[in-house]
């Protein structure tokens, strides 16, 4: 036998462990009820329809932005791909239209994404294999409605073996239509001719996009949004001049999709925060359909006077003020902006109870009163949640189970029942995604418990073994008549009955005690999420980590990056067969980064591409099943870790 070639990977899918515990199951019934294809060539209100926005996703480096660069390039010839930052929008024939975005490496970027994407394209580096990244926008994806989606394999113009490139291309095939998405459509780009894509190899993925259809989320209907694809600061300018960061007022433009918009009407720019619209107007369409064109297509002059509502599909230009200087400074095309529409409820802020599950891929337990950043709706906000588990009462957890769901409590933006969030950090040392959750009905209001020490004093010695002891703070005693206690020093008894005096109680031991000793009693108390949430500002704030999609990976040749790059990768494997050392309850186990676990970078940088024999790999794998078998070893108690449980 060959020697293997060994891959470090940080992350592993094993197919056949598959149980009751699946990674999605949030427990809420159908997730996406309300589906119906349409067809992007169909018109909405006697109008035209939005272009279809058609997301182009993958790990860094692996052919995005050359993609889109030759996608235009195939329906346009003339078109100058100089500068295609941002959504890009084509006329693909006399009746529908499509707008290409490039979803940048950035955990707020692809979660903008996830909520206006009609089509992903997920990209995968065939001479890799799979990464994470696409493991991470897939279940964003699956937290705010999931599209349709195709695979697109780049880079196999560098196997030199055919043998290899077949059962590679067919291995990958069939784990993308079983791990990622059922039945998907794939395609294979082969390599390069002019500096793009082969346009032959395109004309089967045009084809398809033209034909598909795509189903219309219910969610997304019921509210009205703008993928923003023009920008303007029409601040007046005698007010920059006298100070340059005062607060701007700018224009939005865009075609208007969801439901229907008024002047007035509040929304959320995602990453700023929650504005008014001081003004809708139409606006000439930048790329009008030929129906449109034979009927004189009359530009619409922008000041016309506004109207009471606006249509789906129509081209708008949205006026807000106020908006903190910020966002103009730090405006990157590469983050396209996207605008929301809120509802009544959505304006207030509440408390919430969401059914909540840990990514098993997420290394960390998440701790109860700890901040976490989340998704929901078309906001990104801080919460600090506790975590609960039913267990004869709603008891509080001091971390999440490792592999149950619980019940989380926090307080934010008021959401529907059976709206989905995500939780997420922009690690990427880490598995970004941490958790899902699905939001719960909050009426009747969830009771959660936490057992306590209440500490209380001898008032009085009525017997050798009988007391008046005073609890603080004070509580309804009565209630725990028959309650176990203790002193500090071990002497145990029981509470007898309540004294008049509210929180002091007359008390039997089993052995005498004196006037200086602390009694403890246990009791529970019912507690509260802090009432704390922040919206995130990631649009106002400048962002170092978006790399520029115009820095394509094809186009590079300097060796040395090229090897960092590679370095960087967070590689996922999908094997056949169970988990060699541990018991999850989910399809997607985590393998703990070796580097992250000992430390020692520089030996596995060394032994990250070593051919090693299939006695050494063996070897290997029962060590690190030794290893995790010590690092997962937990003391369970009634079904639920011991560590877990709040005392």
């Amino acid at each position: 036998m060959p020697p293997l070639i060994y891959r470090q990977a940080d992350f592993e899918i094993h197919r056949d462990f598959r149980d009751e515990y699946e990674d999605d199951d949030l427990g809420d019934g159908n997730i996406f009820p309300n589906q119906t294809p349409y067809a992007p060539h169909e018109m909405v209100d006697d109008g035209p329809a939005p272009p279809i926005i058609v997301v182009v996703q993958g790990p860094p480096n692996v052919g995005k932005s050359l993609l889109i660069k030759s996608l235009v390039k195939y329906f346009n010839n003339s078109v100058q791909l100089n500068d295609l930052q941002g959504p890009n929008t084509i006329r693909i024939d006399g009746t529908s239209r499509i707008q290409f975005v490039e979803c940048a490496d950035d955990i707020n970027a692809m979660l903008d994404a996830s909520k206006y994407a009609d089509l992903v394209l997920l990209l995968v580096d065939a001479s890799f294999e799979f990464e994470a990244e696409t493991f991470e926008f897939l279940n964003i994806l699956q937290a705010h409605g999931l599209p349709k989606i195709m695979g697109v394999f780049t880079h196999l113009d560098k196997f030199n073996d055919e043998n290899k490139l077949k059962e590679t291309k067919e291995r990958l095939q069939d784990h993308f239509r079983t791990e990622i998405c059922q039945g998907a459509r794939i395609y294979n780009l082969t390599g390069l001719d002019h500096g793009l894509y082969k346009m032959l190899e395109l004309q089967k993925l045009v084809q398809d996009i033209k034909m598909i259809e795509f189903p219309t989320l219910s969610w997304r209907v019921a509210r009205p949004y703008v993928l923003v694809d023009r920008f303007e600061d029409v601040t007046p300018l005698e007010e920059m001049q006298k100070d340059a960061n005062c607060k701007r007022n700018i224009s939005l433009y865009g075609y208007l999709r969801g439901g229907n918009i008024n002047s007035g009407a509040k929304v959320h720019i995602a990453g700023a925060g929650d504005f008014h619209l001081a003004s809708v107007t139409i606006s000439a369409d930048p790329c009008p359909l030929s129906i449109e064109m034979k009927e004189g297509n009359d530009p619409v002059d922008p000041t016309q006077m506004e109207i009471e509502s606006f249509r789906t599909g129509t081209y708008l230009r949205l006026e807000v003020c106020d908006i903190p200087s910020g966002m103009v400074k730090n405006f990157n095309p590469c983050h396209p902006i996207l605008v929301g529409g809120i509802s009544l409820e959505e304006e207030n802020v509440g408390y919430m109870q969401a059914r909540l599950k840990r990514h098993e891929w997420h290394r960390k337990l998440l701790k109860s009163r700890d901040p976490i950043t989340v998704s929901a709706g078309w906001r990104r906000y801080q919460i600090k949640p506790i975590y609960a588990m039913e267990t004869g009462v709603i008891r509080l957890l001091k971390f999440t189970p490792e592999h149950n769901h619980c019940v989380a409590m926090f307080w934010g933006p008021l959401a529907p029942p059976l709206t989905r969030i995500v939780v997420v950090q922009s690690n990427k040392e880490m598995f970004r995604v941490a958790a899902k959750a699905v939001i719960l009905d909050s009426k009747p209001a969830m009771k959660i418990m936490k057992k306590i020490k209440q500490k209380g004093t001898p008032l009085k010695l009525l017997s050798s073994r009988t007391a008046l002891i005073d609890f603080t703070p004070a509580t309804e005693v009565s209630k725990y008549k028959g309650r176990p206690i203790q002193t500090a020093s071990g002497i145990r008894g029981k509470v007898k009955k309540a004294s008049k005096r509210e929180g002091i109680a007359k008390c039997a031991f089993k052995y005498r005690i004196g006037m200086g000793d602390i009694v403890f009693m246990r009791v529970l108390r019912q507690v509260e999420a802090p009432r704390f949430f922040n919206l995130l500002s990631t649009a106002v704030e400048p962002c170092d980590s978006i790399v520029p999609v115009n820095k394509d990976s094809l186009e590079k040749d300097d060796p040395s990056q090229r090897q960092v790059e590679l370095e960087q990768r967070r590689g996922v494997d999908i094997i056949d067969g169970e988990p060699l050392s541990y018991s999850c309850s989910s399809p997607l186990i985590l393998l703990y980064n070796i580097k992250n676990m000992n430390g020692n970078k520089r030996k596995i940088k060394e032994e990250k591409n070593a051919v090693i024999s299939e006695e050494e790999q063996k070897a290997y794998e029962a060590k690190m099943s030794r290893r995790h078998q010590v690092e997962f070893e937990i003391p369970f108690k009634n079904g639920l870790p011991m560590m877990l449980l709040q005392e």
